[in-house]
């Protein structure tokens, strides 16, 4: 199985994990989007490390990748219950098999940021998720 492979399944996961287990209407996964419906949640790659692992030619990969929470077009009233809620159900939904269906080994969140999410010359509501996967590849 090439890499490309593997690492997409992660992120289909991702995407299918938050689609199906909580209240986000619109996943775009990579990419701009087109907002048409609040909450948002954009799903993208970052930054992927790899190192030797002791023999052999498996590799270990850190595959580290954000998700972009867009809540709100106005500045909530109660940042617990209008941001924080919907940031923690999509946290819990990443976080509810670490292993993101046997993609990765592990996954362990980074960052958990809620405040202004700025795009398309726009200010919204919600936060940025970072999340860090391990796995090992063998080319």
């Amino acid at each position: 199985m090439g890499y490309y492979t593997v690492f997409k399944a992660v992120f289909d996961r991702v995407k299918a994990d938050v689609e199906a287990k909580t209240n986000i209407k619109q996943v775009v996964l990579g990419g701009p989007p087109v907002i048409r419906e609040l909450p948002l949640a954009i799903i993208n790659p970052d930054v992927t490390s790899f190192s030797q692992v002791a023999f052999g030619s498996t590799l270990e990969n850190r595959l580290v990748f954000e998700v972009i929470l867009i809540i709100r077009e106005t500045e909530p009233a109660d940042w617990f219950t209008e941001i924080i809620t919907v940031m923690g159900d999509v946290m819990d939904a990443i976080l509810a098999d670490r292993s993101l269906s046997g993609t990765v080994t592990d996954t362990t969140p980074m960052i958990f940021a809620p405040g202004e999410v700025r795009m398309a010359n726009n200010i919204y509501f919600g936060g940025l998720l970072r999340f860090e996967c391990l796995f090992f590849y063998s080319p």
